[in-house]
């Protein structure tokens, strides 16, 4: 038996918001059993510390019960986090217990690595190549450790014809101000639609706290209705836009796929591990002599990107939907719950 633990959070951020919509996605398309967490209530932080004190005075007489089966939970690799959205299914002995997540980063991979030893995670499934590399070479005893890169929901996102999109280009999340210095100037000489979120080096909004006011996309409706209105969307990965939190880590995040489910044509930096998922480079890549000069070429001769653009978006509907990390990760869960597995 296989069960996936659900989240409940009262908290509407963005990473919240679609870890939920993935975990949601699993509990409806399998023949998992699913288990909801505890309700982290606002103040997030106060309440996952809560319910990791809890899960720790907690453990010494849970532990006694064995339940079978293996334990899924998504997202999220922090301790707090991970203990609290996740109680009292990781307190008790099990089968096999089952992490799939991001933000495994190479600052991080210590505060991780004890994670998953703490929790006695028996598989560990990374949507990072690199860090997959590293947590495999690293033979934590008892845990398999596996690639599942991150995946959208490609039905949720729209698109329109190119000549009907109003946004020239759009930079949302994280972003490179190496490039955008380059070409906010000249995009507002020329009259360019350039639509981007205002960050500074210090502060990752992709990943921290913004009060929603201050979003770019208030809803996750607008935010679809934009990337379905933009024509270029400029993507770099965190390891050039924030390298003193990624390190030598360069994933394909889920920007990305959104942009590409989207019908956007993605310009920016190619990842470390997209070439190796797509079988080709599915990005545009900046030239960096002259960017304003490449963007004004893009705008002027969209049908020679045609052909990119309908290459990913049939890519990721077919090979990085959701339904796709979930047939993994079942497969994966039942090979190491067969009684002959061994976990290595």
């Amino acid at each position: 038996m296989i069960t996936l633990i659900t989240s409940k959070f009262q908290d509407e951020r963005p990473d919240f918001t679609l870890l939920q919509d993935f975990e949601q996605y699993c509990a409806h398309h399998s023949t998992w059993r699913s288990k909801q967490g505890p309700l982290l209530f606002s103040p997030a932080m106060l309440s996952s510390r809560f319910y990791k004190v809890l899960h720790l005075t907690s453990r010494p007489f849970f532990k006694a019960y064995k339940m079978k089966g293996a334990f899924i939970s998504l997202g999220l690799p922090y301790r707090n986090y991970l203990f609290s959205k996740n109680y009292p299914y990781f307190t008790f002995d099990c089968d096999l217990r089952v992490l799939w997540t991001y933000d495994v980063w190479e600052p991080r991979y210590q505060e991780v690595e004890n994670l998953v030893r703490e929790s006695g995670t028996n598989l560990l499934l990374l949507s990072s190549l690199q860090a997959t590399e590293y947590f495999r070479n690293l033979g934590i005893p008892d845990c398999a450790v596996h690639w599942v890169p991150e995946t959208v929901n490609t039905d949720a996102y729209r698109y329109k014809p190119w000549a009907e999109r109003r946004i020239d280009i759009l930079s949302f999340g994280r972003s490179y101000l190496e490039y955008h210095n380059k070409i906010v100037a000249g995009c507002e000489f020329l009259g360019i639609e350039y639509r981007y979120q205002e960050r500074t080096n210090a502060k990752d909004v992709a990943t921290q706290w913004v009060k929603t006011p201050d979003y770019q996309f208030p809803t996750e409706q607008d935010f679809i209705d934009g990337l379905a209105d933009a024509k270029i969307c400029i993507c770099f990965p965190r390891s050039l836009t924030h390298p003193k939190l990624a390190g030598n880590v360069s994933t394909l995040t889920l920007r990305y796929l959104q942009a590409m489910a989207s019908k956007c044509l993605v310009v920016g930096a190619t990842p470390y591990d997209a070439e190796k998922i797509f079988g080709y480079n599915p990005i545009v890549e900046v030239d960096w002599s002259n960017p304003m000069e490449q963007i004004v070429h893009i705008l002027k001769n969209p049908e020679a990107y045609q052909e990119l653009i309908e290459r990913n978006y049939k890519f990721v509907c077919e090979n990085l939907h959701y339904r796709n990390a979930l047939t993994v990760i079942d497969k994966l869960a039942n090979k190491y719950l067969a009684p002959d597995a061994v976990i290595k």
